[in-house]
Formats: structure tokens, C-alpha cells, sequence
């Protein structure tokens, strides 16, 4: 059991086809398998063959598979273990990773993933006799919530780096929750009880920024009356957050790097150099290549600070997570029923929104909604208007088309009388029909292609065509 195409692999799953599916693959890969549906048998087994690797479900019949994955470990002489859930989040990524697991997968995974893991798992097998640290996991909630693949990527991602002293570059667009992505991987490392510091260079005052960061000894400018520390020097032993690590001014960049490289700094107006024992974490929102090629970020702090990555997916690129984070900022508030106080209509009417401001927006949107609803079922109406892009400050309105509109309006306007119907009232019964008419031939009469089309719900669709009378059947 030597050789890197010849390993016996313990299987633990109380599904069967997830068994089957394991040992089909392992054995093509040349492995031998022995499979258990639950942690007692599975325990008997490692026990009996010593098997060179452990894959283990976390959900079992009885003894679930993160309280046994120690027992795993030891009873093949920490052989690696794999570790294979449906029900994943940070706890458990971090539980599972902090218990001695090489790996963490989520049901449903692609074929091609479970053959890397294993893979990586086998190349470990030669340090078996490695040492597990296994560690107490923290009582504190951490408020990343998804369950879509993406997020389940980032949970992983979180949970293996956290306990090292490795620097990490956050990225992702504005309001992803870089923030609370940094203040987990502090939570969950060796660190968590020393401070923690959340640092953004572009709120601080560029004048006196290198003393903020690194402090200043007495007479170092004018208004230097006394010894002071930086930043820095508050987190030692603790955690630095640099958010929006692209605003850091060139001159500073040189005195990070130096942190990062020798673990020291100086004081404004001191020579004596001090001591930096902290674990640097950095968030962007930019493309730091696109800075660097623009001689706005060094490339040597560049390559040092993107070791390891962590790249928050968009909410658009997640969408199936949007109903689970509105009844998470739902409970906060302490909403009544809060789990059933979205429907699926309105459910699928906040998937189809842009949600340009991401996380953070969907919570502003959700906050207002429930202060609107007053502890009734949320409508779509109770919802603010989307926001516009950030990145679209021209109007995507035609010059052609806006002047077209203006002169219907205007006309419009001349005609009003007691009599008539509100002014947006007549635009959307003169131009709504049309524009759902060409939705429905462009995908064939197909109502669902056209609802999503549109960005707005089927059965909001299905109402509309019914309001003006359209029959599709009688579409050229």
C-alpha cells in the first residue's frame, strides 16, 4: 500500500450512491475501497485495515462525522481525511478543517473536484504521523451567510487559511462582505483573543497617515508633544485589517513591504527599528494588476500580498442565496416569522433585480421593507427602487428615444383632464405592451425565457399579458 496507485480508502456515508459513487471512481484511479454507513462501523474498519485515507460525511445516524473525525485520525495513525457534507457553512468548514481534515466537499460536488481532493489527499498520506491540532471552536456566530457553491468555495478557503500567519488579499466588489470575510479568518485563528484592527488608509488624514499606521516618537514634526503608537503597535500579537489596500500611497507601500518581509518598522523620527508581530489581512475592491501596470501599487507588494486570495463572489453570481440573507436580516431585527415572511413570488422578483450594491444593498433594501410591512408578509412594493450601477452614469436611453418621450409627454400633458389616467399610468399602457410583445416572439412564446428576459417573475408576466389583453397565440 506503498504506492501512490495502490491505496485502501474508507468510504463513511450512510447514502448509498455517494459510497457507490466513491468507489467506482477511487477504483478507476486503481485504489481499493471499503465502505460504512455509519461512524461506529466505519471506526471498526479503520481500526481493523488502517486504511491510507478517510473519506467522512459529516451527517450520520448517530455520531456525526466532525465529533468522530478525531477518532478517525487516530485509529489510522492520522491517516487524511476527507470530509463531505450538504450541509456546508463556516462552522462546519472550520470545525472539520481545525479536527484534522485535509479537505472539505459539498454535496452536490463535480466529479472532476472529488478526484483532486482525493488526489491531494494522497499525497498527504506520507505524513501521517503528522500531529492534529485539534482546538476548541469559537462560541461566536459568524454573520457570512450563503449556501450556494460560491459561498460553500469561500467558507473552505476561510476555514484553511485561518489558522496560519499567512497574509490574505480579500477581493471583490463593493458591499460583498470583504469586511466580515477578514474579521472571521480572525476569529478562527491562533489570534483571536489579541486585538483586532480594521485599518482604511483612505479615511485617514494624509498628512499624519505613516504616523497613524506606525506611530511617531516626541519632536518627530511639530505637534509631536509626546511618544505615540501607531496602529500597529495597538494590534501587536493581534490582526491588521488593511481595507482598500490600492489607496495606500506609494511611500507607505515600501514600509508594508517591510513589515510583511522582515516583521519590522519604524516610528516617524525614530532610527531604532521595532518588532511588528501581526498577521496582515488586506481588502480591495480594485484590480490591483490594473494598478500595478499603472505604477499605482508595487509589484513586489503585489506579488507578496496575493499568495493567498479570496475572491467574494457578486450577489448577482449568487442569487439562489438572496431569500436565505433577507430571513437572516430579518431574524436580526427580530422580525416575526421571519422565515415565511418572504413568498416564492417575491422570492423570485429580488432574484431578478441587478442588486448593484450587492450584500449590502440587499440589507438596506430588506431593513426598509420590514419597517414599510409591520410584521406582515413582505410585498414587493414594500422594497425601495433598485439603485443604478455605479459604473453607468450615462443614460442608457437612445438620444433619439429620450426625445421621442418627450414629446409624448408633453402632448400628453396638453390633453389631461379630470377624466384621464395619471401620466406613468398612460406611458405603460402605451409602451408596455409593446415592449412584452417583442419579450415573448424573441423566445418563441416561451413565457419563461421572456419573464426572465423582462427581469421580472412569470406570474407577473402571465398578469400583465392578461391586463392588456395579449394573446400570444395572435403574435406575428
Amino acid at each position: 500500500m506503498t504506492s501512490q496507485e495502490d491505496k485502501l480508502v474508507l468510504v463513511v456515508d450512510d447514502e448509498p450512491s455517494i459510497c457507490w459513487a466513491f468507489q467506482k471512481m477511487l477504483q478507476q484511479q486503481g485504489h481499493r475501497v471499503i465502505t460504512a454507513s455509519s461512524a461506529e462501523e466505519g471506526l471498526r474498519l479503520a481500526e481493523e485495515q488502517k486504511p491510507d485515507m478517510v473519506v467522512l460525511d459529516v451527517r450520520l445516524p448517530k455520531e456525526d462525522g466532525i465529533t468522530a473525525l478525531p477518532k478517525f485520525r487516530k485509529a489510522t495513525d492520522n491517516a487524511p481525511v476527507v470530509v463531505i457534507t450538504a450541509f456546508g457553512d463556516l462552522e462546519t468548514a472550520v470545525a472539520a478543517v481545525r479536527g484534522g481534515a485535509s479537505d472539505y466537499l459539498t454535496k452536490p460536488f463535480r466529479l472532476e473536484d472529488a478526484i483532486h481532493v482525493c488526489r491531494q489527499a494522497m499525497e498527504k498520506s506520507a505524513h501521517r504521523n503528522a500531529p492534529v491540532a485539534v482546538q476548541a471552536m469559537s462560541t461566536n456566530h459568524d454573520s457570512i451567510v450563503g449556501a450556494s457553491p460560491a459561498m460553500q468555495w469561500v467558507f473552505r478557503q476561510i476555514a484553511l487559511v485561518a489558522d496560519s500567519d499567512l497574509s490574505v488579499l480579500i477581493t471583490g466588489e463593493t458591499g460583498t462582505g470583504k469586511e466580515l470575510v477578514a474579521a472571521a479568518i480572525h476569529r478562527h485563528s491562533r489570534r483571536a483573543e489579541q486585538p483586532y484592527i480594521p485599518i482604511a488608509p483612505i479615511t485617514l488624514n494624509p498628512d499624519v497617515i505613516e504616523s497613524e499606521l506606525f506611530g511617531h516618537v516626541k519632536g518627530a514634526f511639530t505637534g509631536a508633544d509626546e511618544d505615540r503608537a501607531g496602529l500597529f503597535e495597538q494590534a501587536q500579537s493581534g490582526t491588521v485589517l488593511l481595507d482598500e489596500i490600492g489607496d495606500l500611497p506609494l511611500a507607505l507601500q515600501a514600509k508594508l513591504l517591510r513589515v510583511l518581509e522582515q516583521g519590522q518598522y519604524f516610528r516617524v523620527g525614530d532610527v531604532r527599528p521595532r518588532q511588528a508581530n501581526v498577521r496582515i489581512l488586506a481588502a480591495t475592491h480594485c484590480n490591483l494588476n490594473d494598478a500595478v501596470r499603472a505604477g499605482e501599487f508595487r509589484e513586489d507588494l503585489f506579488h507578496r500580498m496575493t499568495g493567498v486570495q479570496i475572491h467574494l463572489p457578486p450577489l448577482r453570481e449568487r442569487r439562489d442565496d438572496i431569500e436565505l440573507l433577507c430571513q437572516h436580516f430579518l431574524q436580526s431585527m427580530q422580525y416575526p416569522d421571519a422565515e415565511s415572511a418572504i413568498d416564492a413570488t417575491l422570492r423570485d422578483d429580488l432574484k431578478q433585480r441587478a442588486w448593484h450594491g450587492n450584500v449590502r444593498e440587499l440589507k438596506s433594501a430588506t431593513e426598509h421593507a420590514a419597517v414599510v410591512a409591520r410584521g406582515r408578509a413582505l410585498r414587493l412594493s414594500d422594497f425601495p427602487p433598485p439603485k443604478p450601477s455605479r459604473n453607468n452614469s450615462v443614460s442608457t436611453l437612445d438620444g433619439s428615444l429620450e426625445k421621442e418621450i418627450r414629446v409624448w409627454a408633453l402632448a400628453a400633458i396638453e390633453k389631461q383632464s379630470s377624466k384621464s389616467l395619471p401620466l406613468h399610468a398612460q406611458f405603460l399602457s402605451t409602451t408596455e405592451p409593446a415592449l412584452l410583445k417583442v419579450a415573448i416572439e424573441h423566445t418563441g412564446g416561451n413565457r419563461a425565457k421572456a419573464a426572465e428576459l423582462l427581469g421580472i417573475h412569470r406570474g407577473t408576466l402571465r398578469d400583465r399579458l392578461r391586463a392588456y389583453k395579449i394573446d400570444e397565440g395572435t403574435l406575428p
